[in-house]
């Protein structure tokens, strides 16, 4: 149980500001594992605000400033690297170089802009859904990390330091045990909120739609989606990945679930 809880603190510690208590020792081996875990505390702050908070697009703007202060700017970060790097016409050594330096680049202020507001811009038009489906709507969080920990099995690292080649003994049945077992929990949690406690405005309907369960099932693979994405463009164009499409691959999983929740719930439950 200890290994576990080390595991998972390392993580944490590694992805979000979340300041970890406690003495442990850093072990990062099952990091394809709990990144997904991690995204649980993301989605459970939107829901909270969504929860006490009136829907418009101040409570959209207030929940990814949270999200993302929280746990998210080290990702984005990642995809406006990767948008420097990639979008220009560049040799390979430029890229990679690019990749190293702190300095933001036209295309990265762009795709950072484009992601922020596209991202915005869904859960927006996801708000009459939210309290018939908050499960499926607001766990963009779990399906991105998916990605971020599917993709290290998808392509080798670049180098032999750095977060890429931390994370090179990725498995991919752990990072699908991971986002599984973060899913159970997510639904357990929304399930617990919505039964028990008075005044949750997001809450499950069964009425109007199949149960929200059957949708998760398939949202998550727009995690997987991103990860082949980013594993073939840094595997064709660089020769490997590195920390950097960890993170676009999570903020692109995120914008992707988000996109397919609106795509489907607009046929299986039209207003």
């Amino acid at each position: 149980m200890g290994v576990m809880f080390d595991r998972f603190r390392s993580t944490l510690s590694l992805v979000s500001r979340i300041p970890v208590v406690g003495r442990f020792s850093f072990d990062a081996s099952w990091i394809d594992f709990y990144l997904p875990v991690t995204g649980l505390f993301p989605a459970f702050l939107g829901a909270l605000l969504f929860w006490g908070l009136d829907s418009s697009v101040l409570l959209v703007i207030i929940v990814l400033v949270v999200q993302y202060l929280g746990f998210n700017l080290f990702h984005l970060d990642g995809l406006v690297d990767t948008a420097d790097a990639f979008l220009g016409n560049f040799s390979a050594e430029k890229r990679a170089a690019i990749l190293k330096d702190s300095r933001i680049g036209v295309y990265g202020l762009f795709a950072g802009i484009a992601a922020l507001s596209l991202k915005a811009a869904l859960l927006h038009a996801l708000l009459p859904w939210i309290p018939q489906f908050p499960a499926a709507v607001l766990a963009y969080p779990l399906s991105g990390r998916f990605g971020g920990a599917l993709l290290p099995a998808l392509v080798k690292p670049l180098r032999a330091e750095g977060l890429g080649a931390l994370v090179r003994n990725t498995r991919p049945w752990r990072a699908i045990a991971g986002t599984l077992f973060s899913l159970l929990l997510w639904t357990a949690l929304i399930w617990a909120l919505c039964t028990g406690a008075a005044g949750f405005k997001p809450c499950f309907s069964w009425s109007k739609a199949p149960p929200p369960l059957l949708i998760l099932q398939v949202l998550p693979l727009t995690g997987f989606l991103s990860a082949l994405f980013f594993a073939r463009v840094y595997g064709k164009q660089l020769g490997g990945y590195t920390g950097d499409a960890l993170g676009a691959a999570i903020e692109i999983g995120e914008i992707l679930h988000l996109a397919a929740a609106f795509i489907i719930l607009s046929i299986i439950a039209p207003f």
